[in-house]
């Protein structure tokens, strides 16, 4: 096996052959995404990383024309799987790009992102945002806070994730900047796929608000003391604020403010879609499995009771 010297691509007066960073991508069912992520980094960097949590479509196939180097982990949260990547992998660059399968980056951003690290200059930051073009129905939806940054570039010894029910959130240990341009998020799997991840992942956060809210809300105080978690002052509010509206109201009260406060109603019926989908009806989702647990909770303990 080659040293770590031989392996890095050589940089020269500001210039290199392939961008020095290390792309990893999580993967699960994803042969309808996982194509189009790939064509979109391959030839850009030399080091492709797969973490596949055993998927049982051609994910694997397809990925394997454009990378060697794919692993498997056990299905979990996407935060434990990251932190996990950043630990155990055999990442060869100091710099790591995590995408997501239904992501791709464009042509400027590659450049962009390629131009920084091949230069002589050193890099203050630790951490790159990364602006996100949310494809849906095939329209580009600007609006609603959909077109927000999102930490996927950073040094790989500067980060580690905060799992937190339906959410995850980088924390950077140093100064963190925002790249010029954009990638792009569009997840081809289809509505129906959309409605199972979610009915999935609202369980996760239902159990979240019932046993981690007050620990979830102490673990964000204290790394906004020393560290920069992601999403900065937007996370702040998700925890400090919108988690004490009533469970119920927040359905309305998010739609309301995506669809109309953040111009959600400009990006026409494709917006309206998205929005009553992912703002009320997922919302909605949560707050009824909130109460099924409640109610089966209170159910259990009173049959244990009465076995007593």
């Amino acid at each position: 096996m080659n040293n770590m010297k031989e392996n890095r691509v050589e940089i020269k007066n500001g210039m290199c052959e392939k961008a020095p960073v290390t792309v990893i991508i999580i993967t699960l069912n994803e042969e309808r995404n996982i194509g189009d992520c790939l064509k979109s980094i391959y030839n850009w960097t030399d080091d492709i990383i797969i973490v596949d949590s055993y998927s049982e479509d051609a994910t694997v196939e397809i990925a394997k024309k454009y990378t060697s180097k794919i692993y498997f982990v056990e299905r979990g949260h996407w935060a434990r799987i990251r932190n996990w990547a950043l630990k155990n992998l055999p990442i060869k660059y100091d710099w790591v790009l995590f995408l997501d399968a239904d992501e791709r980056l464009t042509d400027e951003l590659k450049n962009e992102i390629k131009e920084l690290l091949c230069s002589d200059k050193e890099i203050e930051e630790v951490g790159l945002y990364i602006k996100r073009r949310f494809i849906f129905l095939g329209k580009w939806l600007k609006h609603g806070g959909l077109y927000t940054p999102v930490l996927r570039l950073f040094k790989k010894d500067k980060v580690h994730y905060l799992e937190m029910g339906d959410s995850e959130y980088a924390v950077v240990e140093g100064k963190v900047g925002v790249l010029k341009n954009d990638m792009i998020h569009e997840d081809k799997k289809g509505i129906d796929e959309w409605v199972k991840k979610h009915l999935k992942i609202a369980d996760l956060e239902a159990n979240r608000y019932l046993n981690l809210k007050e620990t979830v809300k102490q673990i964000i105080g204290k790394e906004r003391e020393s560290k920069r978690i992601e999403g900065g002052l937007r996370t702040f509010i998700k925890y400090k604020i919108f988690d004490k509206i009533p469970l119920f109201f927040k359905p309305f009260i998010l739609f309301i403010y995506t669809y109309f406060l953040k111009l959600g109603f400009l990006d026409g019926k494709e917006g309206l879609i998205y929005h009553l989908l992912w703002a009320f009806w997922y919302r909605l989702i949560i707050y009824v499995k909130v109460k099924e647990k409640i109610i089966y909770r209170a159910t259990s303990r009173r049959n244990h009771l009465k076995g007593s």
